[in-house]
């Protein structure tokens, strides 16, 4: 599957992604961790290079899932995951980072996002300059590639 350049980053996507919040299990029935791996497997087998997740995922287990399903081959894929809304403060942002590379045990995101704006969920207002210095911060450090965002809306 031919790769599409992300934004005015360096990173190159599929242009379909595999989503994996079903593999994180929270709120989901009948999911099983060996159906998930096998499905993430399929799509990278498929050309579907790009896996989306998120650290809000199940608390982790789907960046988990997907480390089990990819970390042989983590240098043919991208991985894009997502900070939630109640994690907006700076040290939390970078506390959140180091979880999720943890969890996908991986020493880079090659898209790391905003799940959802500050106030989304009745998380706290955190005003977007802080947590863009925090992005900025850890895109400098290398451990993350590029900066994106999810469920906004075009004026946000």
């Amino acid at each position: 599957m031919q790769k599409r350049t992300l934004g005015t980053s360096d990173v190159k996507i599929t242009p379909i992604l595999m989503g994996t919040w079903q593999a994180g299990k929270k709120a989901w029935v009948g999911v099983e961790d060996t159906d998930s791996i096998k499905a993430i497997r399929a799509a990278f087998e498929a050309g579907i290079t790009t896996v989306d997740t998120a650290e809000v995922y199940g608390d982790g287990h789907s960046e988990r899932i997907v480390a089990e399903a990819l970390s042989d081959v983590r240098h043919q894929v991208e991985y894009a995951t997502k900070v939630f809304a109640n994690h907006l403060k700076y040290n939390q942002v970078i506390e959140a980072c180091d979880h999720s590379l943890k969890n996908l045990k991986t020493d880079y995101i090659d898209l790391y996002q905003i799940h959802w704006p500050a106030g989304s969920f009745n998380s706290e207002i955190v005003p977007i300059e802080e947590t863009m210095s925090a992005l900025n911060h850890l895109k400098k450090q290398g451990k993350i590639r590029s900066i994106g965002v999810s469920n906004f809306s075009r004026a946000q």
